[in-house]
């Protein structure tokens, strides 16, 4: 099995990198630390299954797996592997074409089991996102509005302390972006400023940082 690893943190990659490579039947073919990179990386080495950080720069894991599924089909797969355990972080990527879900928590046997579940053409989630998608389902009140992969990012960077222009830096976009982006999620969110938005993301999980 062919795997490229991409995530924004070096030391992320490396501790994946040393453990998977322990498996014979394993074989990391390439790294990457933002999304463009991921993106090229799973164009050029053609690996059996991309496994891709939600929270990348640039462009975030739920594009990549967007943009590789589109280019390259089921002869990819995708997994994610993230912090996150919101509902929504894991409904997007998996309408973004993902095949599996792990969260980082996970034991490095359950990276591996996700790895040859999804290679099976089987679709893998982690029990803890797994029970996140239950406790939304059953949450008197209904589900929280759905947020695009662009509005999510803007939240997390936001409710993380960073300006509008640190925020569009970071994404590659404009200040003037970031400031629609913003005032669609307040009105969508039905909040009234920064510190609404960020008691928001801390109450629903978006705050967290992979």
């Amino acid at each position: 099995m062919r795997i490229v690893l991409a995530d924004d943190h070096q030391l992320v990659r490396q501790c994946l990198r040393m453990c998977l490579t322990s498996y014979p039947t394993i074989e990391v073919a390439g790294e990457a630390s933002d999304g463009p990179s991921a993106v090229a990386a799973a164009l050029e080495l053609k690996p059996d299954v991309l496994v891709v950080d939600i929270s990348m720069p640039l462009l975030s894991g739920t594009e990549v797996t967007r943009q590789v599924v589109k280019a390259l089909g089921t002869s990819c797969r995708v997994l994610a592997l993230s912090m996150h355990s919101n509902r929504e972080f894991v409904t997007e990527m998996f309408r973004a074409g993902a095949s599996g879900y792990v969260v980082k928590a996970a034991a490095y046997d359950e990276l591996v089991l996700a790895l040859q579940t999804v290679m099976e053409g089987k679709t893998y989630v982690s029990p803890a996102v797994a029970g996140a998608l239950v406790d939304a389902f059953m949450r008197p009140g209904g589900a929280e509005p759905e947020l695009t992969p662009r509005e999510r990012d803007v939240l997390r960077l936001v409710s993380g302390g960073l300006n509008t222009k640190e925020v569009a830096d970071h994404l590659g976009i404009s200040d003037k972006t970031v400031h629609a982006l913003r005032g669609r999620l307040m009105k969508k969110l039905n909040l009234q400023s920064v510190a609404d938005l960020t008691k928001y993301a801390i109450r629903t999980g978006f705050a967290a940082l992979d």
